[in-house]
């Protein structure tokens, strides 16, 4: 592929909005050329810094002969039909997480891509990007603290205004800790228990506050902290306990200030904060492994384990029990 590659981007709420700034000014050798929002004049703004074309319809982005790569941003529902989209029009695809919301269409996602002997999905679990992340991975590859046998990590934000379901909480926002696990740890989700507590009282029937302990195939144990609604900001960190020692991400970005009795630190107020250097490596590594034609990064395989671990941590919640967690071969594509 020669001369940047143009982009097509449906979906321009917050995290597609945040791609379309980065792709536009930090991302070299690729260039925002579509854009499509239900909500139309948002759409319009989000494209006008590029001069992007605006599209009604999302088929009809990722069909045009103006757009190489898709990124598929819209709400969590939409993932799977419009990748599938792309998988028959053979244009490789960012597919925010979820792949999809049901494992039977995440599955037949990856039956197609394997069919076509060819990576054309990447899911946008982008903490594989996260300058504090990759360094744990890295010091767990070279050895540093032996054998992994236990990870922790939490994951605690700020309300929403729209409140999740105990199913989504895990789904929307779980599938990233669950991916974190499995990266770090290089082992697979085996069973998966969920308990929860309600912080909102009003909320009686939904778990704003879980705890997910997985067992995982090679041994290791997980466990994960899920808080919707921290009351003081968005902290995001994973701490691998292994043979010989622990390694863990600091606490934060921001400094620490010691004034009047005090000693504070800011925490980010949101994901896009927090994780916005890996947004940028995202993206740029995406884009260039599309512009060689090697795919790298969270492949669609990852995307369906990730997703069948947060539907059994969902079941789980409903029987009060542990629930195994099914793992198929994997296909031949992703090894």
């Amino acid at each position: 592929m020669t001369g940047e590659l143009r982009i097509g981007l449906i979906g321009t709420g917050g995290m597609g909005g945040r791609h379309a700034r980065n792709i536009h000014t930090k991302v070299g050798g690729a260039r925002l050329t579509a854009v499509m929002d239900i909500d139309t004049d948002r759409a319009q703004k989000i494209a006008a810094p590029s001069g992007a074309a605006v599209f009604a319809d999302g088929e009809a982005l990722i069909t045009s002969e103006e757009v190489d790569a898709v990124i598929i941003a819209s709400p969590d529902p939409t993932h799977a039909s419009l990748a599938v989209i792309c998988l028959e029009q053979r244009k490789p695809a960012l597919v925010e997480k979820p792949l999809a919301t049901q494992l039977d269409d995440a599955a037949a996602i990856v039956e197609h891509e394997a069919s076509l002997g060819q990576r054309l999905l990447q899911v946008g679990l982008m903490r594989h990007y996260d300058p504090q992340h990759v360094a744990v991975k890295d010091a767990l590859d070279a050895g540093a603290v032996g054998r992994p046998l236990m990870f922790r990590g939490w994951h605690r934000n700020p309300p929403e205004a729209t409140r999740p379901t105990s199913a989504e909480i895990l789904i929307n926002s779980a599938v990233h800790d669950i991916y974190s696990a499995r990266w770090l740890l290089g082992q697979e989700v085996a069973e998966i228990y969920v308990q929860g507590t309600t912080i909102d009282p009003k909320r009686t029937d939904q778990l704003d506050l879980q705890l997910v302990s997985m067992a995982m195939n090679g041994g290791a144990l997980a466990i994960i902290e899920v808080n919707k609604d921290s009351g003081f900001g968005y902290e995001v960190g994973v701490e691998v306990t292994g043979s010989k020692g622990i390694v863990s991400t600091p606490p934060h970005h921001s400094p620490i200030i010691r004034y009047d009795g005090e000693m504070r630190q800011k925490v980010e107020p949101d994901w896009l904060q927090r994780f916005a250097i890996a947004y940028i490596r995202e993206v740029q590594a995406w884009t260039t492994a599309v512009a060689a034609r090697r795919a790298k990064g969270p492949s669609a395989w990852d995307g369906y384990l990730t997703l069948a671990a947060a539907l059994a941590g969902a079941e789980s919640i409903e029987r009060g029990a542990p629930v195994e967690v099914e793992i198929p071969d994997q296909p031949g594509l992703y090894t």
